[in-house]
C-alpha cells in the first residue's frame, strides 16, 4: 500500500505536466529518468525520507514510543512473573505467557516497523529482499498469535467453568496447543512473505548525486489480491475471534449466575445474607471483567481492519494517500496495538496471583496488605451481636468472603466461593 501512496505523493508534489494515475515499473522509470524536472525541494524531501510533516511527525513518534514502552513493560512483567516461580507455571498461565510474548513482539517489532513505513517515503533498510519479506510476516504473525491466544484463553476458561468435571489441561497438552497456535499464525501470515518484493531504483539528483530508492511492495498475482487478503484477515483475525470470545464469556457468565442462584436457600440468617451479598458483588465484577475483555478487543481492532479493507478496495483513491489520511491510519493502527497494553492488565494485573508477583518484582511495599490483614484479624475476634465469639468455621467463612470479594481474572476461584 505504501508504494501506491508514494506514487500519489510524487504526483502531487513534483507538479509534473504528465498525469500519473498509477505507477508501474515503466512509468516509475520514466519519471526517474526525468529527474532533472523534479523540484529541488522535493528532492530534498526524499533525501530526508520524510512522508509526514511536522508537527504530526513528532507527535506520532511520541505516541508510538509511549505505547511501545507501556506494552513492553507490562508484558515483560507477565513473562517474568510466571517463569520466576514454579507454582506459577500452570497450563492456564502458559496461555497468558504466550499472549504476553505475542504482545511483546507487537510492541518491539510490529509497532516500530509500521511507524517506519508511515513516516518514510521509501524503504529505509536498504536493498535487502529477505529483510523486506521478513518484516511482513513478522508483523502479521505477531498479530495473529495475539488474537488467537485471546481466543484460546476464552475457550480454556469456558471448559474449566462450564465443564468443571472434565479432566483439566496438562502441561503437555498446553504446549501442543501453543505450538499449534504459532503454526496456524505462520500459515495465515505466509501470503505476505510470498507477495512482498523489493524494487530498487537509482534517482539522479542535484549536483550529480545519486539517490537510491528501495520500495518494499506487495505484488499480488491476481487483481484486487490485497483486498481479498484484507477480507480474509477481517474474518479470521477479527470476526471469528470476537464471536468465539463473546460466546464463551456469555456462556461462562450464564453458568456462574446459575450457580449463584442455586447456591443459596431462603433464610433470614445474617451470615447467609452477607455471603449472598458478597458473592453477588463478586459475580457482578466478574461479569464486568468478561464484558470488558470482549468490548476492548472489539473496539481496539475494528478501526484498523475497516481502514485496511476500504483502502485496499480503493487503492487508487487520493482519499487514502494524503498525509491526513496517513495520520488517520496511524491512529487506527495504534488503537489495534493498544491491545498489547490492555492485555497485561486484563489477564495479569486483575489476577490476584499475578498481582502479588508484580509487587514482588517491583519491590512494592506490602504495608497496605499487612494493615488490612491485621484489621481483619482484629475484627474477627470481636464479639458478634449476640455477645458470643465467632466460631472457627465462621472465621474461615469470613476469610473466604473477603477473598471472593476481590476482583480476579482467575475465574476458577469462583468455584470455591
Amino acid at each position: 500500500m505504501f508504494y501506491y501512496i508514494f506514487a500519489h505523493l510524487l504526483k502531487e508534489e513534483s507538479k509534473m505536466e504528465s498525469e500519473i494515475h498509477r505507477f508501474d515499473n515503466n512509468t516509475l522509470n520514466e519519471v526517474l529518468n526525468r529527474s532533472n524536472e523534479v523540484d529541488p525541494k522535493l528532492y530534498e524531501r526524499y533525501v530526508m525520507n520524510k512522508a509526514i510533516d511536522e508537527p504530526f511527525y513528532s507527535i506520532l513518534i511520541g505516541m508510538y514510543c509511549l505505547l511501545i514502552v507501556m506494552g513492553a513493560v507490562g508484558n515483560t512483567l507477565v513473562i517474568i512473573a510466571v517463569f520466576r516461580k514454579p507454582t506459577m507455571r500452570t497450563p492456564r498461565n502458559m496461555f497468558i505467557v504466550n499472549l504476553a510474548v505475542a504482545d511483546l513482539l507487537l510492541c518491539t517489532v510490529t509497532m516500530p516497523l509500521t511507524l517506519m513505513e508511515i513516516l518514510t517515503k521509501y524503504f529505509p533498510l536498504g536493498n535487502n529482499l529477505f529483510v523486506c519479506k521478513t518484516i511482513g510476516i513478522l508483523q502479521a504473525t505477531s498479530t495473529y498469535v495475539s488474537t488467537i491466544s485471546i481466543t484460546a484463553i476464552a475457550l480454556d476458561r469456558y471448559q474449566v467453568i462450564v465443564y468443571p468435571t472434565k479432566e483439566s489441561l496438562q502441561i503437555f497438552g498446553a504446549a501442543f496447543i501453543l505450538l499449534l497456535i504459532w503454526l496456524v499464525a505462520l500459515i495465515l501470515a505466509m501470503p505476505l512473505f510470498i507477495v512482498r518484493h523489493l524494487k530498487h531504483h537509482d534517482l539522479p539528483g542535484l549536483e550529480n548525486d545519486i539517490l537510491s530508492l528501495d520500495f518494499c511492495i506487495e505484488n499480488w498475482p491476481i487483481v484486487h489480491g490485497r483486498a481479498f487478503y484484507s477480507i480474509f484477515t477481517l474474518i479470521f483475525q477479527y470476526t471469528v475471534p470476537i464471536i468465539i470470545v463473546s460466546a464463551a464469556y456469555y456462556r461462562i457468565s450464564y453458568k456462574l449466575r446459575y450457580r449463584f442462584q442455586a447456591g443459596f436457600v431462603s433464610t433470614e440468617d445474617n451470615l447467609q445474607k452477607n455471603r449472598r451479598q458478597l458473592r453477588g458483588r463478586r459475580l457482578q465484577k466478574t461479569n464486568i471483567l468478561l464484558l470488558s475483555i470482549a468490548i476492548i478487543f472489539c473496539i481496539s481492532w475494528l478501526p484498523l481492519n475497516l481502514f485496511n479493507l476500504i483502502a485496499d478496495l480503493y487503492p487508487d483513491s487520493n482519499k487514502f494517500t494524503s498525509q491526513k489520511m496517513m495520520v488517520v491510519y496511524a491512529i487506527c493502527h495504534m488503537m489495534g496495538m493498544s491491545s498489547a497494553c490492555s492485555n497485561p492488565i486484563l489477564y495479569g494485573c486483575l489476577n490476584e496471583n499475578f498481582w502479588k508477583e508484580f509487587k514482588d518484582i517491583l519491590c512494592i511495599e506490602k504495608a497496605t496488605d499487612e494493615v488490612g490483614a491485621t484489621t481483619q484479624k482484629i475484627s474477627l475476634r470481636k464479639k458478634n451481636n449476640k455477645g458470643t465469639l465467632l466460631k472457627p468455621e465462621m472465621i474461615t467463612d469470613a476469610t473466604n468472603y473477603q477473598q471472593c470479594n476481590t476482583v480476579s481474572s482467575d475465574l476458577t476461584v469462583l468455584t470455591k466461593c
